[in-house]
Parts: structure tokens; sequence; C-alpha cells
């Protein structure tokens, strides 16, 4: 019994001149006057400052037409932005009762182009669809509405636009 009693007398002693020895050797200090700011210079920007995700756009446009195929109404690209058209959402209705259509025009390069984004037949079913669409800086986003030429009724879409702005020199 006096063995283990010694063991464990040793076995503390040891403990406490272990702790005695940290607590001497580590010293804890505070800045004066708050936290201490480091700054780095000289580093690479790891921001992507052409991040289309930093600039989006959304608009919506809305043509129509008294008569069959006589409006059409723009949307203007910024000077010195592409734009990237990424999600389209379109309606469109012949209030005759016939069929309607849309399309979305865009130029690149210097070609405008234009895309049939709504077609229907007596009824007011939307498109939602996911595009890859780009239009040049400075030009003029197209969207038109129009019924079959048979039919002099009115005719109007809706087309919702959700897309990013790319900077460009």
């Amino acid at each position: 019994m006096t063995k283990l009693r010694n063991t464990l007398l040793a076995a503390f002693g040891l403990v406490v001149l272990n702790t005695v020895v940290v607590l001497y050797t580590t010293r804890t200090t505070h800045a004066a006057g708050g936290p201490v700011v480091v700054q780095v210079t000289g580093t690479a920007s790891t921001e992507d400052v052409n991040n289309p995700a930093i600039q989006p756009v959304q608009f919506s446009l809305l043509p129509s037409s008294t008569s069959s195929n006589t409006n059409a109404v723009y949307f203007q690209v910024p000077t010195g932005k592409r734009l990237v058209i990424d999600y389209i959402s379109s309606q469109a209705q012949d209030l005759g009762g016939g069929a309607a259509a849309m399309t979305l025009g865009t130029t690149v390069n210097g070609q405008f182009v234009s895309y049939i984004v709504y077609v229907n037949k007596a009824d007011t079913n939307a498109v939602n669809t996911p595009v890859s669409i780009t239009a040049d800086p400075g030009s003029f986003v197209q969207a038109f509405a129009f019924n079959a030429a048979h039919t002099p009724a009115s005719c109007g879409g809706l087309i919702s636009i959700s897309g990013h702005y790319v900077n460009v020199p």
C-alpha cells in the first residue's frame, strides 16, 4: 500500500511540476489599443472583375398590335456591355382567337437574327426556357408579336428576360 501511495504522490508531483513550468514559460500579452490589423500588399486579386454574376439584368418587353404585323418594342444594350440572355418567359395571344407568335431579335457582330420564342393556336400557354442569346453593346433587343395575316384582330405578347452584362473593351 505504501508503494502505491508513493507512486501516486510522485505522479502528482510531476503533474504539479509540469504545470508550474508551463505556466512560468508561457506569457500572455495583449496589444495596447485593441486588435492588431495586418495589411497584406502585393498580392494578386482573386476577384473576377468581369464576372457576369455581378452584373445581372432583367427586363420585360410588351409588343402589341391592333392590326396584324405592325408593332415591335426595343431594349437598348448599354455601351461597353454585352448582353447575355440566360432565361426567357414569353406568351402571345391573338384576341380574335387565331394563332399568334412572338420573336426576339438581337444583333451580334453586326448581324441581326430573330428567334421564334412563342407560337400558339388559340391557347394561352406560356414558354419558360433557358437560352443563350447575346446582343452587342449599344445594339437593340427587339420583341415582335404578330398574328396570322388573314386575322385582322389585335394581338400582343409579353416576354420577360433574365440575363447578365459582360464588360467589353
